[in-house]
């Protein structure tokens, strides 16, 4: 891939991040998941250059080569380093975000904090922001993270590969990236995770959206949540993903691609 890596200093960490594509064509910048990195998105780069669209994608503050010594994650923080890169880049120009699971909660928040900056969102795999809470889903949350805590970072690794990838490749990539995370990074993660869920009876979101979810994904209450989200924007659309769990887009990237290339030429076009 034809990508420059490049690195902006945001004090406490050191963001790097990937940009290529052909010049002046429009931007999509692709934010990974928990405990994972910007090879996340192998499958769709080379496919977004082909089609006519520039990518930034990056390694997520405490994760891959943007780790620091400060282990807190706050999605917010996360979302303002995309306004960083944007600023850094010279970007003016709304652009398309996509985001995979907390990529995707990432992805949210700065859409809410600068709704401008954004033309579209793609988001695979990930819980809606603001839609409500019921009482269950707040004691599910608020016991996860101890929950989490109770199982060796060994055996938990191996426990979210097997229940995040349908595919032997997948599930190999998520071993690779989530021991070196490491267990005191991953549940820091996961706390910034579910802080950033912040029900908002009345927000909607007014840009066109695009849902993707693995059939096999049984990753909290996503599936759910992706029903919900598509029933309460006005312009949103949501595809399952036949034979994909939790990282569809690493499980499927033939039916991803052809999803994600197929809405943003529609989107061009209007």
């Amino acid at each position: 891939m034809n990508e420059a890596e490049r690195v902006l200093d945001r004090g406490r960490v050191s963001l790097h991040y990937w940009t290529g594509g052909p010049p002046g064509a429009p931007l999509v910048v692709l934010t990974h998941g928990a405990a994972t990195d910007h090879r996340m998105f192998d499958p769709q780069v080379p496919v977004l250059h082909e089609h006519g669209f520039r990518t930034l994608r990056w390694d997520v503050r405490a994760h891959g080569r943007s780790r620091s010594g400060h282990d807190r994650f706050r999605v917010p923080d996360a979302a303002e380093d995309i306004a960083a890169l944007l600023d850094h880049e010279g970007e003016r120009e709304p652009v398309v975000l996509l985001g995979q699971s907390i990529g995707g909660n990432i992805s949210q928040e700065f859409l809410r904090r600068h709704p401008e900056r954004v033309a579209a969102l793609v988001v695979i795999g990930a819980s809606c922001n603001t839609l409500p809470l019921s009482l269950p889903d707040r004691i599910s949350l608020a016991l996860s993270g101890p929950a989490l805590r109770l199982v060796r970072y060994g055996r938990l690794v191996d426990a979210m590969a097997d229940a995040s990838a349908e595919t032997e490749e997948s599930r190999d990539y998520l071993r690779e990236v989530f021991r070196k995370t490491g267990r005191r990074q991953f549940l820091s993660t996961w706390r910034g995770v579910t802080r950033a869920l912040t029900p908002d009876a009345g927000y909607r979101i007014d840009k066109p959206e695009l849902l993707l979810v693995g059939e096999h994904d049984g990753t909290g209450r996503i599936r759910r949540d992706m029903r919900r989200w598509k029933d309460r924007d006005p312009d949103c659309e949501l595809h399952t993903i036949p034979g994909a769990g939790h990282v569809a887009n690493l499980d499927r990237p033939d039916i991803v691609n052809r999803l994600i290339t197929r809405f943003l030429e529609k989107k061009s076009r209007t």
